[in-house]
């Protein structure tokens, strides 16, 4: 006679019959998804990409093909969520692991789907993930009273409450440091160094001058002022692009580059500007090869740079 906890005898006891019937479609039903998906990855019918795909600009791109590239880029993490998949399909077949189970598959899943709704992958596809998230989900659910256990009610017996009690005022800071330091370490980060904005900020065509740094194959075709990057520059000639340090003072309406960005190190432009609505003209000197120039840009509109080429 099977060994049976009185918590487990009492499940059945309570559960109805339609009840265990649910749960064990559940069950399988997600079990077979996550087999599939991971075989899939196996396999080679997820999360390759068309040449014809990879041969579009990142900005004409759909967010399907460019999750599926993002994915399949690299063999061994592709190899590695096939592995977890297939591992938590397994351990959804067996009763003893089924909990272990749809712990890593509801959040799996539900990650899947919201993937799958913000970039618009297929309508089948997403059917797919949800019925999965679902399901997972109600297992999890028929197994609240373990969870609570385990995440609640038992506490934390590797970190035990301490014999004198905190006041709560004290705790309250904690917590409040606790989300204070790194979320302003995260805004300064975000707008004072990727971000210092410049009127000169975009992507900008040449349409008359040639600057041509060392290592570029040829003048300066396109100027990427890059917003998300402080002081950078990116120059484009054909397929090659060039990264380096630029300053502009808007006050004295000047410019200059420098060979690395960032650090600076040889300067390769000094000169002014002069910027009306999406015309920029330029007066410097190319200080590689000391002589004047004269380069004008103009502004690329933005739909124009997601159609690419």
């Amino acid at each position: 006679m099977t060994r049976q906890t009185a918590a487990e005898h009492d499940d059945e006891v309570a559960a109805p019959e339609g009840g265990r019937f649910l749960y064990s479609i559940c069950r399988w039903t997600t079990a077979v998804i996550l087999l599939q998906y991971g075989f899939a990855k196996l396999f080679g019918s997820q999360f390759t990409v068309l040449d014809s795909e990879l041969d579009k600009p990142m900005g004409a791109v759909s967010g399907f093909w460019l999750t599926w590239y993002y994915f399949g880029y690299s063999p061994l993490f592709g190899n590695l969520i096939a592995l977890l998949q297939i591992g938590l399909g397994i351990a959804l077949a067996f009763r003893r692991t089924t909990l272990l189970g749809a712990a890593g598959a509801a959040p799996l899943l539900a990650g899947i789907t919201v993937l799958n709704v913000s970039y618009r992958i297929a309508l089948d596809a997403l059917l797919v993930a949800l019925v999965g998230a679902g399901c997972a989900g109600y297992l999890l659910w028929k197994h609240h009273r373990e969870l609570l256990a385990v995440f609640w009610n038992d506490q934390n017996r590797i970190a035990p409450r301490p014999r004198r009690i905190r006041p709560r005022w004290a705790h309250a800071v904690l917590v409040t440091l606790l989300l204070a330091v790194p979320a302003s370490c995260s805004y300064y980060v975000a707008n004072y160094n990727n971000r210092s904005p410049t009127p000169l900020d975009g992507t900008w065509n040449v349409t008359a001058g040639t600057f041509q740094p060392p290592g570029l194959p040829g003048p300066a075709e396109r100027v990427y002022f890059e917003h998300n990057r402080a002081y950078q520059v990116v120059l484009r000639s054909g397929q090659t692009w060039q990264t380096h340090h630029f300053e502009v003072d808007p006050a004295t309406a000047t410019i200059r580059i420098w060979q690395t960005w960032l650090y600076k190190g040889e300067q390769l432009l000094s000169g002014r500007y002069d910027l009306t609505d999406d015309r920029l003209v330029v007066t410097a000197t190319d200080l590689t090869s000391g002589r004047s120039l004269l380069w004008e840009l103009r502004r690329m509109p933005p739909e124009q740079l997601r159609r690419g080429p």
